[in-house]
């Protein structure tokens, strides 16, 4: 390859890569603030949170909060959270019972339909190596959050404040684009 046609590809190569790191930066530095506000609610180890995220969620995304309410239900689910920890059922079973028949997981002749991440029921079949619980032990953080706010003996109106907003935040515009591209098509 000649000097100076390897000196443009590498040029062009670098502007490319320049373009897409500044557009990365452009969109997501405006929402990163979002993001880290509503990150503590995709874990599922409650008794890590701290107090003050929890607070610096609710000024971040402007919601109104009674801050010694808010400590009381901090303290709360937290200690649910241990307790349910601590009893011999494991937590993910706890979930799985409290969840009940809206459980979209369903066996059918040893056939498995389970909810996938873009919302759509996928078939699939066991392996030999898979059994049936090995399905069952990833807990989903709006289940666990649902499952504490029900098991605490506080009346949670501040973290339910939250929670429902954090999780009616969708994490893509996809399925409205679904809709889009459906009614195009129709």
């Amino acid at each position: 390859m000649p000097e100076d046609v390897h000196e443009k590809l590498i040029y062009s190569f670098v502007k490319y890569l320049r373009s897409i790191i500044q557009y990365i930066h452009k969109y997501y530095d405006e929402y990163s603030l979002l993001a880290e506000s509503v990150a503590n609610f995709g874990i599922t180890e409650i008794d890590q949170i701290k107090f003050d995220q929890i607070e610096k969620r609710f000024a971040i995304l402007n919601l109104e909060v009674d801050h010694d309410k808010l400590f009381k239900e901090t303290i709360s689910l937290q200690n649910t959270y241990k307790e349910v920890n601590s009893y011999r059922e494991p937590l993910f079973v706890q979930i799985e019972k409290y969840v009940g028949s809206h459980k979209i997981e369903k066996q059918i002749d040893n056939e498995v339909l389970e909810e996938s991440d873009d919302e759509e029921l996928v078939h699939k079949t066991p392996t030999q190596t898979q059994t049936h619980q090995d399905s069952y032990h990833k807990i989903r953080p709006d289940q666990l959050w649902a499952f504490l706010i029900t098991k605490t003996t506080t009346n949670c109106d501040e973290m339910t404040k939250l929670a429902s907003y954090v999780y009616s935040i969708p994490c893509s515009n996809a399925f409205a684009e679904g809709i889009f591209s459906h009614m195009k098509h129709l």
